[in-house]
This record gives structure tokens, C-alpha cells and sequence, in this order.
């Protein structure tokens, strides 16, 4: 994980929560971000805002802050879960077991902060994602590299919130900031409806059913057709060296090869109390052709169950640099 200069919240060697090893081009200019220690307030005290996602967010903004006041290293160590996981190039690792052993702990200034979350009705499980950048020197003007940071963030039993999943992807700096933190409009709702699975292992379970039919239609019909069959309106779809596409309309015009075939094996996958919110994550590979090479790399998807069905919310894909560099 130290194929470059830049640590960030991705898989660097040094610094493996999100980042895959592989440059997919220099980040521009992006002199209308934030101040480099500075995070944009949260809108948790606005009227409507919803009171579960308050501690989702405020996790992940203090997971921020505690990466810009005392390293990255602290940071990771302080706000992952048990069991959470990061992502090396070979597969995902516990992210604790991975992070104490990187000594000394890297350098450099990483920011980060949300703008978009989601959380379950049981207010158990959620994810966020949302720009970051990295400094090589906190008095840095420029970032020395930027992308898309995403989180999935599980309520511990003592009440307090740790990660269980980091990935992400690096991309050249947007033209102007963003900023402002959305939501889902389900969340909206004052009232929630109950859960739809009487326990969750029959929850999990199901999550990992439609795991596997995606994955089997994948493999016979191309990844392309796999994601837009499931794909809920909201689909967030992330990739190394491009900006989020957002919508399972942009999404179907940005997937313009329809049998690019890929098979997903998927590591684990959990499920809210509730039923209506998962994710699972693994590895890919994404199958030679005779103008495409072979691919490898990780992957994570958030699912959300609605109408009796599960659907994508969010995708993220990482590859790994190629073999022999």
C-alpha cells in the first residue's frame, strides 16, 4: 500500500481504508474547497432533519475530525468496529489488526466530510459517503489527491457507532465543492413502517439470495444488466478515476458496454434489525475480452429492501493495480 506519495481514506499502503493503489489521472485545481482544517457544519439542529441519521453523520464527522487533530492512524483505530474491514489490493483486511500495524503511522492532512447518508429504521445501521482530500503538508494549498470516501456505520452495543466497512475511490477534484449533506426522501417519513422479516438471520439471509442471483446474471448477461435489474432510483454507482454517477438513469447511460462480464464474490453480508437496509462486500473479476483485459479488485454494495424486494442503493467498485507493478 505505498505505490505513491498521497495516504488517503483508501487502500495507499500506508493508509488502506478506501483508496486502491492505481493513478487514474492528476487531481485539477480546487481552490474553492473548504479550508484544509476546516469541516462544513452539519444541518443535524435543522428543523426536519431526520433524528436518526443525526448520530450516523455526527460518527463520521467526528471520525473526521479526529484524523485532522490527531493523524490518521488514531482515527482508524478509534472509530473502527471490531470487525471492521478496509480494503488492501488482495481482498479486505480487519481494519484494527491492519492500522496498529502501521508504524510510524503515515503522515500528510486528510479531510473528508458527508454529503449524502442513509440510516435503517431501526436506526442501527447506515453509510455515508461524501468528497475527501489529502495533503502531503497541512499548509498545502492544493490537495495532492481527492476522491469519494464510502462508509457503513453500525450502532456498537454500548450505544456508540464504529465502522464495519471503508472503500472508496479517487477521482480528479470536482470544478466546485460540494458541500451540502442530502438524504434520501424515505427518510422523510415520520412514521416508519415495521420491519419485514420476523428475525434477522431470515433478513440476512435474504440479502445474500439477491447477492447471488446478481451475481449469476452478471456472469451469463454482463454486469451491466445484473446492476440496472436491481437498481433502485437512487443508485449511487462509484468507480476509481470517475465522479459518483448518481440515479439508475445516469447509471444505464454511463454503462455503455452491455457484456462486460464480471463475477462478484461476495465475503460477507449483514442486514439492519429491521430488515430494510444491507450490505455485503467481496472481491470481482472481471473477465478478459479481446479489447478489454482481465480486472480484479473490490467491491461493496448497499442494499435496500422495499416493496418485498431488495434493490441497489449504492455500488462501489475498486480495482486493483495491475500484476507486476
Amino acid at each position: 500500500m505505498t505505490p505513491g506519495p498521497a495516504s488517503t481514506r483508501f487502500v495507499l499502503a500506508a493508509v488502506a481504508a478506501l483508496l486502491v493503489a492505481s493513478a487514474y489521472g492528476a487531481a485539477r485545481s480546487q481552490s474553492t474547497s473548504p479550508p484544509p482544517r476546516g469541516l462544513p457544519p452539519l444541518p443535524v439542529k435543522e428543523k426536519g432533519f431526520p433524528r436518526p441519521l443525526a448520530p450516523v453523520v455526527e460518527a463520521e464527522q467526528a471520525f473526521a475530525r479526529h484524523s485532522i487533530d490527531h493523524g490518521m492512524k488514531a482515527a482508524f483505530l478509534r472509530y473502527a468496529a471490531p470487525d471492521g474491514v478496509v480494503f488492501e489490493p488482495g481482498g479486505p483486511v480487519n481494519a484494527i489488526e491492519t492500522w496498529a500495524r502501521r508504524t510510524p503511522a503515515p503522515e500528510g492532512l486528510l479531510t473528508w466530510w458527508p454529503t449524502y447518508a442513509d440510516v435503517s429504521r431501526a436506526g442501527d445501521l447506515g453509510w455515508t459517503t461524501g468528497p475527501y482530500e489529502f495533503r502531503e503538508k497541512p499548509s498545502d494549498a492544493k490537495p495532492a489527491d481527492t476522491g469519494h470516501f464510502f462508509t457503513v456505520w453500525r450502532r456498537q452495543p454500548d450505544g456508540g457507532w464504529k465502522f464495519v466497512l471503508d472503500l472508496g475511490v479517487r477521482h480528479p477534484a470536482p470544478d466546485a465543492p460540494e458541500t451540502e449533506l442530502r438524504y434520501p426522501a424515505w427518510l422523510k417519513k415520520s412514521a416508519p413502517a415495521a420491519g419485514e422479516f420476523s428475525d434477522t438471520a431470515t433478513a440476512r439471509k435474504s440479502l445474500l439470495e439477491a447477492e447471488r442471483e446478481f451475481s449469476e446474471v452478471s456472469a451469463k448477461k454482463g454486469a451491466r444488466a445484473a446492476l440496472l435489474a436491481r437498481a433502485d432510483e437512487t443508485l449511487r454507482m462509484y468507480r476509481d478515476g470517475t465522479h459518483p454517477v448518481v440515479g439508475r438513469e445516469a447509471v444505464a447511460r454511463a454503462l455503455k458496454v452491455d457484456g462486460e462480464i464480471i463475477v462478484w464474490k461476495a465475503m460477507k453480508g449483514d442486514v439492519a434489525v429491521s430488515g430494510d437496509l444491507g450490505y455485503a462486500y467481496g472481491t470481482y473479476e472481471l473477465k478478459a475480452t479481446s479489447t478489454q483485459p482481465e480486472e480484479r479488485g473490490n467491491y461493496a454494495r448497499v442494499w435496500r429492501r422495499a416493496g418485498g424486494e431488495w434493490r441497489v442503493v449504492s455500488q462501489v467498485v475498486s480495482p486493483a493495480p495491475p500484476q507486476g507493478r
